[in-house]
C-alpha cells in the first residue's frame, strides 16, 4: 500500500512539474500602527500564589486566595485541575494534598516558576494580540485579565473563562525537551507547539475559538480547510511578523516541505478519486486538518495538518482578491465560494 502510494504521489508530482509552486511563506504584510488602541489589561500570577500554599492549611491558603482571584480560583479547581473540590475548601482534600506535594508535580510547579520567574515579556505580546484584535474586528472581545497557571500537564495551553478572563498553563510550554510530556504519552509532533514562544498563538487561537469554535460536524474536507485557514489567517493579523511555522505548528523544515509542494498538495486532494475535497467521512478526513507526525498518503517528510495549510493559503488569496476586511472573511460561510472567488491556483 505505501509502495502505490508514493507511485500515486510521484504520478502527480511528473504531472505538476509545469507548475511553479508559490513561495507561500509567511507574513508580507505591514503590521499596522496599533500603539494608540487602548485595551484593558491586568495579568496575574496565580502559578506562584498556588504553588506557595502552606499544605498543612491548605483551607486558610485557598480561603486567601479566593478573596484574592475570586473569579478563577473555582474555575481552575474545578475545571483545570478537576479537583472536585466545588467551593468546599478543606484540609482533608487528597487531591489537594498530592497535587501540592507529590514529586512529580512538585518538581513541575518548581519547574515552571524557574522557567517563569515573570511573565513581563508575554504581557507585552499578549496586548498586543489584543490590540490587533480589536483593531481589525472591535466585533470580538479581548480579555481583560490573563491568570498564568499550572495545570498538571492537564493540555490546557490558553483557556477563556467568561468574557473578561484567559488563562495561560505555563506547563504546556516548558519546550519540546521537556521529558514529562512524553511521560504522560503526548506524542512527540504535538511537543512542536509547546515553547515560550507558541504562548501569544495559543491565546489568539483561544480568542478566536470563542467566537468561532470549532466545528468538525457533517462538514466535508473543504470546509474544514476553509474553518481552519481562517483560524490561521486570524492568527497571522493578530501576530503579524511572526515566524510562519508559529501559525501552523510545524518545523521549518516541514514547513519548507510544504511550500515546496504546495500545489502538489491541492492536486492530492482535488484530483483524488471522487475529490477528497467534498469527501465527509471523518475517518477519512480529520488526519488532514488536525496536528499529526505526517500525513497518510503522502511521503514521510510531510508534515500533519497539511489541509490547514492549503486552506489558509485559499482563505489569503480569497481576502486579496475581494479586498475584503478580516471581520468580512472570517464571516464568509459558502467554502465553494470562498474557493472559486479566492481563484486559487498554486
Amino acid at each position: 500500500m505505501n509502495y502505490i502510494r508514493l507511485v500515486i504521489w510521484a504520478a502527480m508530482l511528473a504531472a505538476s512539474l509545469f507548475i511553479l509552486s508559490s513561495c507561500g511563506g509567511g507574513t508580507t504584510q505591514k503590521a499596522p500602527d496599533v500603539s494608540t488602541v487602548t485595551v484593558p489589561y491586568k495579568s496575574y500570577p496565580f502559578y506562584r500564589d498556588f504553588s506557595a500554599i502552606d499544605t498543612n492549611h491548605i483551607a486558610e491558603g485557598l480561603t486567601r486566595l479566593k478573596a484574592k482571584y475570586p473569579g478563577f480560583l473555582d474555575f481552575y479547581l474545578d475545571t483545570l485541575i478537576s479537583s472536585g473540590t466545588h467551593g468546599h475548601y478543606t484540609d482533608t482534600s487528597r487531591f489537594l494534598k498530592s497535587f501540592l506535594t507529590y514529586k512529580d508535580y512538585r518538581a513541575l510547579f518548581d519547574t515552571v516558576n524557574k522557567a517563569f520567574p515573570d511573565t513581563k515579556i508575554y504581557d507585552e505580546q499578549l496586548k498586543d494580540v489584543f490590540r490587533y484584535t480589536r483593531y481589525y474586528d472591535s466585533s470580538f472581545t479581548v480579555p481583560e485579565h490573563v491568570y498564568y497557571f499550572v495545570s498538571g500537564l492537564n493540555l490546557y495551553t490558553a483557556v477563556t473563562h467568561n468574557e473578561t478572563d484567559l488563562g495561560i498553563g505555563l506547563d504546556m510550554f516548558l519546550g519540546r525537551g521537556f521529558e514529562p510530556y512524553a511521560r504522560v504519552q503526548i506524542p512527540e509532533y504535538a511537543t512542536i507547539r509547546f515553547t515560550p514562544e507558541n504562548i501569544p498563538v495559543w491565546a489568539a487561537r483561544a480568542i478566536y475559538n470563542s467566537k468561532y469554535p470549532w466545528n468538525p460536524e457533517n462538514q466535508n474536507l473543504l470546509e474544514l480547510m476553509i474553518q481552519r485557514g481562517k483560524e490561521i489567517y486570524f492568527l497571522e493579523k493578530v501576530l503579524p511578523g511572526l515566524k510562519p511555522e508559529l501559525l501552523l505548528g510545524f518545523t521549518p523544515g516541514q514547513l519548507k516541505w510544504c511550500n515546496e509542494n504546495e500545489a502538489l498538495i491541492y492536486n492530492f486532494f482535488y484530483q483524488s478519486k471522487s475529490s477528497l475535497l467534498f469527501e465527509k467521512d471523518m475517518q477519512k478526513i480529520m488526519r488532514f486538518v488536525t496536528d499529526g507526525p505526517t500525513t497518510g498518503g503522502m511521503p514521510n517528510d510531510s508534515p500533519g495538518n497539511t489541509g490547514s495549510f492549503i486552506g489558509w493559503h485559499i482563505v489569503r488569496k480569497y481576502a486579496a482578491q475581494t479586498h475584503a476586511s478580516m471581520h468580512e472573511v472570517l464571516e464568509a460561510k459558502d467554502a465553494r465560494q470562498i474557493l472559486q472567488a479566492a481563484q486559487y491556483k498554486p
